[in-house]
């Protein structure tokens, strides 16, 4: 019985809107999440302090900057850094979640007896 089943991953069916799924969940993470929303604050106070720094990253052309402009911009590109972090923690427990949803749907876990169904291992 079990050289029939075949686990489909959600990519594997949906592989046409992944992008859009990924999308959905960072999109959620300004409401939920404050210190993403205060980052992305920063980010803009910055460049509306800082014309320049937003020029340098939306162009190729060589740019000019006053110490002031670099350390703006070196703490622009930390930002930056931290919410493609935030983003990529929040699509890696959506993704748990996800796994644990499919897991209970398929009855692989039994919540009233606290164990995963065919598991050698009981959690307690």
């Amino acid at each position: 019985m079990l050289d029939n089943f075949r686990f489909e991953t959600f990519v594997d069916v949906h592989s046409n809107i992944f992008a859009e799924y990924l999308s959905s969940v960072i999109a959620k993470l300004p409401k939920e999440n404050p210190e993403y929303r205060s980052t992305e604050e920063r980010i803009e106070e910055l460049y509306k302090e800082y014309p320049k720094v937003m020029a340098v990253l939306d162009t190729e052309k060589p740019s000019d900057l006053s110490e002031q402009e670099c350390k703006a911009l070196i703490e622009v590109l930390e930002l930056r850094n931290r919410l493609s972090d935030m983003q990529q923690e929040a699509i890696y427990f959506r993704g748990c979640y996800d796994s644990v949803g499919y897991l209970k749907r398929q009855e692989f876990y039994n919540r009233e007896r606290r164990h995963w169904r065919g598991a050698d291992a009981a959690f307690t």
